[in-house]
């Protein structure tokens, strides 16, 4: 497909393994051979998708749409900054077409593939970009047995990694896609701990957040993200400070949980959402965590060893652009 001389171009990145985008591949498909401008390519692998980056880049690509879910995402935000690929970031376009699509929601983009990517592509031809962008931070997750950092924009330890593989469970088994896998794995941890039991194996870890380095403590808890919300509208980050990454952690038998659950999970502050009881919540540039375990980011698994911590920094600033002004 080659690109018009007079349209701006516009890159489509599809991972045909990612969960939803198997069903809307017909849709896609047939809107791309209709829209001159546009060049898209499907991959299976990370060798492939770096290809079809490069090329993106050697076109001009300004603006690069990106069909898959979180961890599609996140492996393409990975591969471009480690291995420079574009001079100038493209504007990033979301095609939710993963297993979960946290990142979109955030972003306010819930519609199908194919009609987001028509509804930008409408954006483009209007001349229309500066409208419906959202800028977000990424996070630089860099890894103690790894040369290069990951980057992505949500990952957690404890609960937030055990309700991921619950909620893993829950797409297999039940087929359960978007927001209905990850409130399987919320329900099925917060549930019991409304009734007294902890379904949790509690993780020991150090936490250092912009030179503070915490006790070392047992959580049942450990979250990060630069996003403003996760499904569901859920944003359960109400600290200060002036940093980019939002940090929350619960400690193992908080107090008061019935009381504190809702506003915690929305991100309001109440006199029992304390630290004495619990829970903390702070903003910083850059976090490290010691621990011995599994950890999560958007999606990717990795294990932790104690002595060997993993060290979070604020990344570099990239801007979505979407195709409705309000989300949607």
């Amino acid at each position: 497909m080659s690109l018009a001389p007079s349209a701006l171009p516009v890159g489509v990145l599809i991972n045909r393994k990612s969960g939803r985008n198997r069903a809307n591949l017909t849709d896609l498909r047939n809107l791309i051979v209709q829209s001159p401008g546009v060049v898209a390519r499907e991959t299976l692998g990370q060798a492939e998708a770096v290809e079809a980056l490069r090329e993106f880049a050697a076109l001009g690509v300004e603006v690069l749409a990106i069909a898959g879910g979180d961890g599609t995402l996140q492996h393409v935000f990975s591969l471009m900054l480690n291995e420079r690929i574009f001079q100038k970031m493209p504007l990033l376009a979301v095609l939710p077409g993963g297993t979960t699509n946290m990142i979109g929601y955030d972003i306010g983009v819930a519609r199908r593939p194919a009609k987001e990517l028509a509804a930008v592509l409408a954006r483009v031809r209007a001349g229309r970009l500066n409208e419906g962008r959202v800028p977000r931070r990424l996070i630089a997750v860099h890894r103690p047995n790894k040369n290069r950092p990951a980057y992505g924009l949500f990952g957690g330890g404890a609960g937030v990694h055990q309700g991921t593989m619950i909620s893993r469970r829950s797409v297999n088994r039940l087929g359960m896609r978007d927001a209905a896998g990850p409130l399987a794995g919320l329900l099925s941890l917060a549930g019991p701990l409304l009734l007294g039991r902890n379904p949790i194996k509690p993780v020991s870890a150090g936490i250092t957040h912009d030179a503070v380095a915490e006790p070392r403590r047992d959580y049942i808890a450990i979250a990060v993200t630069t996003m403003e919300r996760l499904i569901l509208g859920l944003s359960p980050f109400w600290g200060s400070g002036p940093g980019p990454i939002r940090l929350t952690t619960v400690t193992a038998k908080p107090r008061r949980f019935s009381r504190v659950l809702l506003s915690a999970l929305s991100g309001r502050t109440t006199p029992d959402l304390t630290p004495a009881n619990g829970y903390h919540s702070v903003n910083a540039a850059h976090v490290e965590i010691d621990m011995t375990g599994g950890f999560v980011l958007d999606g990717e698994m990795f294990d932790l060893e104690a002595g060997r911590p993993l060290r979070l920094d604020a990344g570099p600033e990239i801007t979505f652009v979407r195709g409705a002004d309000n989300g949607g």
